[in-house]
C-alpha cells in the first residue's frame, strides 16, 4: 500500500519511464514486504532550471517519497532506500550520488484506503 511520489529530472525516454515506474514498483513490494496490487506510483517530470543540487543547475537526479503505514523494519527501510537508488541509477544512469529516497510513516488512522475507510478500519 505505499504510495510512491518519483521526482525525476526531465529527459528520460518513454521507455525509460516505464522501466522506472515497473521496475521501482518490483522494488518497493519485494523490500518492504507489500502487495505488488497495493503499491501506488507517480512519475514527475522536472522542467529544465527547476532543480539545483550544492547551488548547479542541469544536475540529473532521481528522487523517491514513499508514504506508507507505520511498522517497517530498519533493515526494510535501508533495503528499499539502497534498491531503489540501484533501480534508479541502473534504468536512467543517473550517479547513484545523485538519487535520494525520503520514507514517511503514517499511522493506520492517517492512511486512507480504497472505499474511504482508512488503514486501520481495513485492518491493517
Amino acid at each position: 500500500m505505499p504510495f510512491v511520489t518519483i521526482t525525476a529530472t526531465k529527459g528520460l525516454s518513454v521507455d525509460q519511464k516505464k522501466q522506472l515506474l515497473q521496475r521501482s514498483s518490483d522494488t518497493v513490494a519485494q523490500s518492504l514486504n507489500a502487495k505488488l496490487a497495493g503499491v501506488r506510483i507517480v512519475l514527475h517530470e522536472l522542467p529544465d532550471a527547476h532543480y539545483s543540487s550544492g547551488g548547479q543547475f542541469g544536475v540529473p537526479t532521481v528522487m523517491y517519497e514513499i508514504d506508507m503505514i507505520a511498522g517497517r523494519s530498519e533493515e526494510q527501510k535501508a533495503s528499499v532506500i539502497a534498491a531503489l537508488a540501484k533501480t534508479a541509477h541502473e534504468v536512467t544512469g543517473v550517479p547513484l550520488a545523485e538519487i535520494r529516497t525520503r520514507l514517511t510513516d503514517f499511522p493506520n488512522t492517517n492512511m486512507g484506503m480504497g472505499n474511504g475507510v482508512t488503514a486501520k478500519q481495513a485492518g491493517r
